[in-house]
């Protein structure tokens, strides 16, 4: 036997060799709920359960809903299964996930969120962990008091203005409305003003940078970014070997490019504008340690949660509010007493007191959770109340928000569009959570709230809302987003009352 040949064979055993022991590999961590006796769904390599991931972003939320449907088909309250090769906790009990998010969080202080250091601005308090995190909400908490809301409601009001102006320009063309890019508009405007002091001109300019921006972060993607994404969801530490960055390239560079300039233009001119750069100035000038990366990070932060959740909780809102007249009259009629109250004049005060409206909101928000799935990372063993089983550090764990907010035993009927579940403000819903629970909850929820409610509330007290033929019927979702979004255009017409 020549020596090419014994070369060749003995690659050829060592690849097979490898194959072999990549396969048994592959076996024993798709074993691993079995080991612990925990019921699983079959796996597959290399996606595990998640095998509409790619050319997909993030967990789509119908994959969670059906495999959530399977675990409590057979009257499971927890489920094992795969992301990658990594396994995770399906909690299908809202109990469990109670407990985990409020009196037990010290075990699931971290988001399963991706992050590399190597690009500060994808370490935000959103995606950081343990203390860094803990130290970021302690810097940024006074940012979202009451007394902070007040300080925004004027700069909202403004927008609101300029929306109820646009409005009426598009109900004179009789055109069938893209509400979700109008709401896009108004709330690029606001973000753009409450983050930077700046007007965004969306409604002027639909390119203009804020609102191109917006569309880069939640828009379509390149098929190469799609990969890199799917690399930081199914394979982080893979990815942050390879140096992944989530974010795409041009949102980075204008971020470090236009937070450090504005920075440097405030205090070097002492320029004084009320807004979120300001605050985080003013906690820098108190002597909070804040470095410019966390400041950049931060604002970007800020940015992209202010605007995307919030026009999607807009547009679902007026979308049945058109579908249902009934209770778009009753919002209407609530609005304009209110106002009467107050002589006409929208305040802060008077915004607290639609009460019915603020039932609407949570209502919507409840039949389209915008984060339709919570992950959580276990960051030290837990053990389970009752004993029998025990979760390592470092098991991801699923709360499926969407499914938990569409169960029929909670929420009787649950595609029924019904404020009327919220009268009672003493009824605590087990497993609703749109905006998280415990320490780590969203900071931003009352701002997100008050924007969403000062907006709609121009359109419902200006115009008899309906639902255009145009738009599909029953919407159909995205399914390649992290959020609860339409596949395609709802369209509204608006007629002046």
């Amino acid at each position: 036997m020549s020596s090419t040949s014994s070369v060749t064979i003995g690659l050829i055993t060592t690849l097979i060799t490898l194959l072999v022991a990549a396969y048994f590999y592959i076996k024993h961590k798709y074993q691993y709920w079995k080991r612990l006796g925990i019921i699983q769904l079959s796996p597959t390599f290399p996606l595990g359960n998640f095998g509409h991931i790619l050319p997909s972003r993030v967990i789509p939320w119908n994959i969670q809903y059906k495999i959530f449907d399977a675990f409590k088909k057979s009257a499971n309250k927890i489920g094992g299964v795969y992301l990658g090769l990594d396994p995770y906790l399906v909690v299908v009990d809202p109990g469990y996930a109670k407990d985990m998010l409020t009196k037990d969080f010290q075990y699931f202080v971290d988001r399963g969120v991706y992050s590399n250091k190597k690009y500060p601005i994808t370490v935000t308090i959103f995606t950081q962990r343990g203390e860094e995190w803990r130290n970021s909400r302690t810097k940024t908490t006074s940012i979202f008091t009451s007394a902070k809301m007040r300080f925004f409601f004027n700069t909202i009001k403004e927008c609101s203005d300029e929306l109820k102006a646009n409005l009426e320009t598009l109900e004179k063309d009789e055109t069938d409305i893209d509400i979700y890019e109008i709401m896009g508009c108004y709330f690029t405007d606001i973000i753009g003003s409450l983050t930077f002091g700046i007007k965004a001109n969306s409604f002027k300019d639909p390119n203009a940078i804020f609102r191109k921006l917006g569309r880069d972060l939640f828009g379509s993607f390149t098929k190469l970014f799609q990969i890199k994404l799917f690399l930081t969801i199914c394979y982080p530490k893979l990815a942050k070997a390879f140096g992944v960055i989530n974010i795409q390239p041009q949102i980075d560079k204008f971020f470090y490019h236009f937070v450090p300039e504005a920075l440097e233009n405030r205090i070097k001119n002492d320029i004084y504008r009320a807004d979120f750069l300001q605050l985080l100035i003013e906690l820098k000038n108190s002597g909070v340690d804040l470095t410019l990366e966390e400041m950049v990070a931060q604002s970007f932060n800020f940015y992209a949660a202010g605007f995307e959740t919030s026009s999607s909780t807009a547009m679902f809102l007026l979308y049945e509010l058109g579908l249902h007249k009934n209770i778009q009259e009753k919002a209407r009629v609530e609005i304009l007493n209110v106002l009467k109250k107050h002589d006409g004049d929208l305040t802060y005060e008077s915004l607290q007191e639609m009460t019915y409206l603020s039932q609407i909101i949570s209502e919507t928000i409840r039949k389209y959770p915008l984060v339709p799935t919570f992950i959580r990372m276990c960051v030290k063993d837990y053990t389970f109340p009752n004993g029998d089983l025990v979760i390592k550090k470092g098991t991801g764990i699923i709360i499926p928000v969407l499914s938990y907010h569409r169960e029929p035993s909670t929420f009787p009927e649950p595609m029924k569009f019904d404020p009327d579940r919220f009268e009672d403000k003493n009824i605590k819903y087990a497993g609703y959570l749109p905006f998280g629970d415990g320490p780590r909850n969203c900071i931003g929820e009352r701002l997100g709230l008050m924007q969403v409610k000062l907006g709609v509330v121009e359109v419902i007290r200006n115009y008899e809302i309906a639902v255009s033929p145009k738009t599909t019927d029953p919407i159909e979702f995205d399914d390649s987003t992290m959020l609860t979004k339409p596949s395609k255009t709802i369209f509204l017409k608006l007629k002046k009352i």
